[in-house]
């Protein structure tokens, strides 16, 4: 008959199951913790003939109960937060090698026709787009009416020059100027037609850099193509 020893063998190391497990406390938990130490010392050395008020304490385990669980929900919003940005960032990445209007002045020509807008505020009196070159000299200008609203206004221009000739290959900037009523001019912004060359996460942000090196966040854009 075989018979079972209880004699531990020998060599065998009990120390990694007799180790107690440690664990890390957040702010909070070491808060609610020295809080609840604190709490039970009061009351084991309270005057019997004057003990403490019970809605008192009530009152004080609800207030760092609540620090507890605000804590656990920002906690929670910052890791939901950082997989929105995550899974936006991603969703971005489709977009490389598409074409967006976005904030901008600059774009590339190869021919054919080119769209841009300028955003048009009310009040004023007219105004006008021009189309330059990359050293500065205009190559095309557009004009506009009177304006009552404030929105983007579309124009596009077909690479025809001055003289009738087809505009070389290249990058182009727009500029757009309103007259006000008091006959001075104002700067408008524009949106341009760019290719994305990447996406980029900055600071929980998701940007899109475009041809010309510059970033704009996909809130700023307004068509994809």
């Amino acid at each position: 008959m075989a018979t079972v020893s209880s004699t531990p063998q020998v060599g065998y190391d009990y120390t990694a199951l007799n180790k107690k497990a440690t664990t890390s406390l957040t702010d909070a938990q070491q808060q609610q913790d020295s809080f609840m130490k604190l709490l039970v010392t009061q009351l084991q050395n309270q005057d019997p003939t004057n003990p403490m008020d019970s809605a008192q304490t009530t009152s004080q385990i609800a207030q760092i109960n609540m620090v507890s669980q605000l804590s656990k929900l920002n906690d929670s919003m910052s890791a939901l937060s950082g997989s929105y940005s995550s899974q936006q960032t991603l969703q971005a990445a489709g977009i490389i090698g598409k074409s967006v209007l976005a904030a901008g002045s600059t774009f590339d020509f190869s021919g054919g026709s080119v769209d841009f807008q300028a955003n048009i505020t009310s009040g004023l009196n007219g105004g006008l787009v021009q189309v330059l070159d990359s050293s500065g000299r205009v190559v095309s200008q557009s004009e506009f009416g009177a304006s009552t609203t404030t929105g983007n206004k579309s124009f596009s221009w077909d690479g025809t020059l001055a003289d009738g000739s087809v505009a070389p290959s290249g990058t182009y900037s727009i500029q757009a100027y309103g007259q006000a009523s008091d006959g001075s001019a104002v700067p408008l912004t524009t949106q341009t037609w760019q290719k994305v060359n990447s996406v980029a996460l900055n600071s929980g942000s998701t940007q899109l850099i475009l041809a010309d090196g510059s970033a704009v966040g996909l809130s700023s854009v307004s068509q994809i193509r």
